[in-house]
């Protein structure tokens, strides 16, 4: 799929970290790729300047390595990197549930519903680009309800640190797991119940943990 262009609200740089990271996530451009600026400014239509401060970007994420002599290439995906990144998505995940349960529940559940639904049509038929944008757009509702701050930015880099392995879970019978616990957690946000909120925050976390070490073949 070809980039789309940059959307109303995104920087040229911001459109395309986000082409690039796809691809990366998506395993379009394996660990060890040579990330070449020319190359990727043609493929999206850009000026070297957006590839270059993406890259930026990317290298804050974990997602790309600077190397001497190499310059910077897709970073390799290490398990202990996987399980230091889950540990660390659950507690900011935890942090941002409790917050949004308590204060934007029901608004918060009500714009999640869209993506929950695509979600389910996904889980029997899924495709890979298509499954990672609604899984994303679907968790990204509560980092939105946060607010400006420390927390939603911090939520939003490591979900994009940890994307690889996250996809990496969304497969075979998790798929079908991962829409329930989904449906519970809006359900949640709808009654505005703190500790269920975050307990199955809790739960999706680590199974999610569990089916990305599978999925990447640690496990």
């Amino acid at each position: 799929m070809g980039p789309t262009g940059p959307g109303r609200d995104a920087t040229l740089t911001d459109f395309a970290a986000d082409e690039i990271r796809k691809r990366i996530v998506l395993g379009w451009l394996p660990p060890g790729t040579k990330l070449r600026v020319d190359p990727l400014a043609a493929e999206l239509d850009v000026s070297r300047v957006p590839v270059r401060e993406a890259f930026r970007e990317l290298l804050a994420e974990g997602l790309a390595e600077v190397y001497p002599r190499r310059g910077a290439v897709v970073s390799d995906i290490r398990r202990h990197d996987v399980e230091d990144g889950y540990r660390m998505l659950e507690e900011v995940e935890v942090m941002a549930a409790e917050r949004v349960a308590a204060t934007a529940s029901a608004d918060t559940a009500e714009r999640m519903r869209p993506h929950l639904l695509r979600l389910k049509e996904l889980a029997t038929d899924p495709d890979p680009l298509e499954h990672l944008l609604a899984h994303r757009a679907f968790h990204f509702e509560v980092f939105a309800a946060l607010g400006p701050g420390m927390l939603r930015r911090t939520s939003q880099m490591l979900w994009h640190a940890c994307e690889r392995y996250i996809n990496a879970s969304a497969r075979g019978d998790r798929l079908q797991q991962a829409y329930r616990e989904h449906a519970e957690l809006v359900r949640f946000f709808e009654t505005g119940d703190t500790v269920g909120a975050v307990a199955m925050t809790r739960m999706h976390v680590a199974h999610g943990c569990q089916a990305a070490l599978r999925g990447l073949g640690f496990d």
